[in-house]
């Protein structure tokens, strides 16, 4: 038994909603009474047929139909919030807001056909790669609205999915390919893009991890890396969050190369700091990769930042593109390819199982491939 309420052309009223069992077919069956104008009138009503004193019969009314689907979707995203992370619902409401609401927001949550939405599924995967991601968040709000009694069947559930022709993952770079860029990096750039790129490229982290470093998370001495939170941003504002899940807490070694070159970085970065008329912090507590914003503020790098260095460099020297999650694939890559074992690829990756490293960011690359034949033939020409 529950009470829900619902809008009218007077306002909100209320509505009981109590189950009955099962018909022969296996659907639920509701008795339903609305109108009520206050949420304990609906109350006194509800303690009526739990008493007995009332008795339930089957009804399909529904609430007010005549709600759109933007209506829903508004309160369904109440609900949500409290489910996830703020950066989570902050991503989720930019997928509605450019994606679906501008196709149903003003439809009738009854009046949306099947056939609606598989025009809209077509139409969509033709200029959106994860359309699995846009119909199950459309249809949330259909099952939403079949909970809250405003339909009977979700149009979303039945459509055909339009085959995604896949492209070959290919997101990272060989050896070869890596120090390549990195020599450009170095020649090319200022030092902090170097430093950026190497420990990106050495450490394995998430870009969200990179942003949300603080010179405190590293120990020279012991040459130790701790990662235990992400940056990530909501309305363009940038907030330090947890990991992305529990297993993404670690720390991890950093080779001698890239510790001295952060070294470096340090150095250079206290005396950039310097020069400056700022308000002096701890350094412990200040982000290792950071900008000066117009009013004199040390802010951590733009979303953006390491996206629009990387691809202008790509383009420029006319490199193989990558994403900067690229360098993360490439670490896992090159170590599966140096035979390392998958176990500790994924703890350095802050992985859940090392299924998952092998599943998602191992590749076979022309390297690997040669090596592994090599070795096969040397195997089997050891039995002639």
């Amino acid at each position: 038994m529950s009470i829900h309420k619902y809008k009218t052309k007077k306002g909100i009223l209320y509505y009981v909603s109590f189950y009955i069992g099962l018909d022969a077919y296996g659907k639920k069956k509701r008795h339903l009474k609305r109108g009520f104008k206050t949420k304990k009138e609906a109350k006194l009503y509800e303690a009526r047929l739990e008493a007995g004193v009332v008795a339930p019969t089957v009804n399909t009314d529904k609430p007010n139909p005549k709600v759109t689907y933007k209506e829903l979707y508004q309160e369904w995203f109440k609900a949500y919030v409290g489910t996830v992370e703020e950066t989570t619902s902050s991503q989720t409401k930019n997928i509605y807001r450019i994606h679906i609401l501008p196709i149903f927001s003003d439809k009738f949550i009854d009046q949306i056909s099947p056939l609606d939405c598989q025009n809209f599924i077509t139409q969509k995967s033709q200029t959106f790669k994860n359309i699995k991601q846009i119909k199950s968040y459309t249809s949330k709000i259909f099952d939403f609205a079949i909970n809250m009694n405003y339909i009977d069947r979700n149009p979303m559930k039945n459509v055909i999915m339009p085959k995604i022709k896949k492209t070959r993952s290919d997101n990272f770079w060989s050896l070869e390919e890596l120090h390549h860029f990195l020599d450009i990096v170095k020649e090319t750039e200022p030092f902090k893009h170097f430093a950026l790129f190497r420990l990106l490229a050495f450490s394995g982290l998430r870009k969200g991890e990179l942003y949300a470093l603080k010179w405190a998370d590293i120990d020279f001495d012991s040459k130790l890396l701790n990662i235990d939170k992400s940056l990530g941003r909501i309305d363009g504002k940038a907030i330090e969050k947890g990991t992305k899940n529990e297993s993404s807490v670690r720390t991890i070694y950093l080779d001698d190369e890239t510790i001295d070159i952060i070294k470096q970085w340090k150095n250079f970065y206290l005396k950039e700091q310097s020069q400056l008329p700022l308000t002096k912090l701890n350094i412990s507590n200040e982000y290792m990769f950071s900008y000066i914003s117009s009013n004199d503020k040390i802010e951590p790098l733009h979303a953006d930042y390491i996206n629009n260095v990387l691809n202008r460099i790509i383009k420029k020297h006319k490199l193989k593109p990558i994403s900067p999650h690229g360098f993360r694939h490439t670490h896992a890559t090159l170590m599966s390819e140096i035979g390392i074992d998958p176990s500790n690829t994924s703890k350095r990756l802050g992985h859940a199982s090392s299924q998952m490293t092998l599943d998602v960011y191992t590749h076979t690359t022309k390297t690997g491939e040669k090596n592994s034949i090599d070795k096969f033939a040397d195997y089997l020409n050891k039995a002639k």
